[in-house]
């Protein structure tokens, strides 16, 4: 599942859409499972406070990997293709403009960087 983009040569439109879209649908449950644990930790319940590091650590990564694809796709598609990206991977703008952001998921930030 972690095929990398070369970005020295431009990727072409449907191969960074996929890329975007397989990547984007790969975090849909650590995203639900980080925000379960991060509830937890927020309400003072118990939890798992190794999972949640793991998660949050896994999900920074992969958000990383998004960032540079999402932020390469912005600079060379027009917005009708970047409409076209967000659509097929089912992405809200927000979330689009969430990835923006190249931050790690903590418990103070993590719910305004983990958007569907």
């Amino acid at each position: 599942m972690h095929v990398m983009i070369d970005y020295h040569d431009k990727p072409d439109f449907p191969t960074l859409a996929a890329y975007i879209s397989q990547h984007y649908a790969a975090l849909r449950l650590p995203y639900q499972q980080w925000a379960y644990l991060a509830r937890l930790a927020i309400q003072h319940l118990p939890y798992n406070e190794r999972q949640l590091d793991l998660l949050a650590n896994d999900i920074t990564r992969q958000r990383t990997e998004l960032h540079r694809a999402i932020l390469f796709a912005s600079e060379h598609f027009c917005d009708e293709l970047l409409d076209h990206i967000r659509t097929q991977a089912h992405m809200s703008k927000y979330a689009w403009k969430s990835f923006y952001k190249n931050q790690p998921i903590t418990l103070k930030n993590g719910f305004h960087l983990l958007i569907f």
